[in-house]
């Protein structure tokens, strides 16, 4: 059989604008954008047919020094207008980072490390116990703010430093 390297060398190493639209067209299923990382991309993929976009580094493992995707969430968002979805992940660990990317510009927030190790500690009741911590973080952060619903966290406005 073949070696993972030898696999990884034979996959598509560059995904551009036309594959977006050319699997959009094939499937016929909304396509979502997962890697950008400035306006520029969120516009291309955008343009190709991308209902939605992922704003993540992938847990900075592909490119060290890369830019941190909180610090490009706000300037995405802008670009991206409300025209499709904009998720967001990347460290989400608590419910502040939950609040914090919502009042950037996120449409949704995407959890995958907390719920693993809640997986992986309690199967599928411990997946719900992360969640259900992280949803009464987010509410205790939410009355701290003074942003009793979701739509009134997004238009909070944070300072950066």
């Amino acid at each position: 059989g073949k070696g993972i390297m030898q696999i990884y060398a034979e996959a598509a190493q560059k995904i551009g604008p036309d594959d977006v639209g050319r699997i959009a067209d094939y499937t016929n299923l909304p396509v979502i954008v997962k890697g950008i990382e400035s306006p520029e991309d969120a516009l291309l993929a955008i343009d190709a047919g991308a209902a939605g976009v992922y704003v993540s580094n992938h847990g900075g493992r592909q490119l060290n020094g890369g830019p941190a995707s909180f610090d490009v969430l706000p300037e995405v968002a802008q670009a991206v207008d409300h025209r499709v979805p904009v998720i967001f992940d990347s460290g989400v660990r608590r419910g502040s980072h939950v609040f914090k990317a919502l009042a950037s510009g996120a449409d949704l927030v995407a959890l995958a490390r907390p719920v693993i190790y809640g997986l992986a500690l309690g199967g599928a009741q411990g997946a719900a116990s992360v969640i259900r911590h992280l949803n009464k973080e987010l509410l205790i952060d939410m009355q701290l703010a003074g942003t009793p619903t979701i739509e009134d966290v997004k238009r909070a406005k944070l300072i950066r430093r």
